[in-house]
């Protein structure tokens, strides 16, 4: 089988892969142990969130705006991955005043070309415009509008990187980098 290179998209090689972290912290989830207990999200935020709260002088809306972040990724790794097959990986690397989050699930091809095709819109047009547009147009009950990328991207000083890595036909990769310098929040 010919491995194929990932697609990078983004802001995703900000920060050098062989740049060692001053501290790191990784957990892995089955998505269908997020979904089934949707709070397992919030929590597993909140617990980052305070971890982290510790390696800076955070105030609480510090620590409540990244548990947002965190929440946000995490929320929608497990809402577009493969439910049982699948699995998420959330690592945390700290470097200095900059926070990485680097959270992989497995998506199926379709909801792979989805997310990629939203990506290069969010790199194209005006986030603020697509946020409004996308809120006026959001039916109830949609879960995949990007309402929650749209707001982190409009809300928060969140620098984005994207991977897609095609493990065959129909089982791809999606790595959603984040970084934030905490003393911006």
């Amino acid at each position: 089988m010919n491995q194929k290179s990932p697609i990078i998209i983004g802001e995703y090689h900000i920060i050098p892969e062989n740049l060692p972290a001053d501290g790191q912290l990784r957990l892995i989830f089955q998505p269908i142990d997020m979904t089934t207990y949707w709070r397992r999200c919030g929590l597993t935020a909140n617990f980052v969130a305070g971890f982290y709260s510790y390696c800076y002088e955070a105030s609480e809306t510090k620590a409540n705006s990244l548990s947002t972040i965190i929440n946000e990724l995490l929320e929608n790794a497990s809402k577009f991955s493969k439910a049982r097959e699948g699995r998420i990986n959330v690592e945390l690397k700290q470097y200095g005043n900059l926070l990485r989050i680097d959270v992989l699930n497995v998506a199926s091809k379709t909801l792979r070309d989805s997310f990629e095709l939203f990506v290069n819109k969010l790199l194209s047009e005006n986030v603020e415009e697509m946020y409004f547009s996308t809120l006026e147009t959001k039916e109830d009950g949609d879960t995949k509008s990007g309402l929650g990328l749209l707001m982190m991207l409009k809300d928060y000083p969140v620098r984005f990187g994207y991977s897609f890595n095609e493990i065959d036909a129909d089982t791809h990769e999606i790595t959603v980098r984040a970084i934030i310098n905490v003393e911006e929040i």
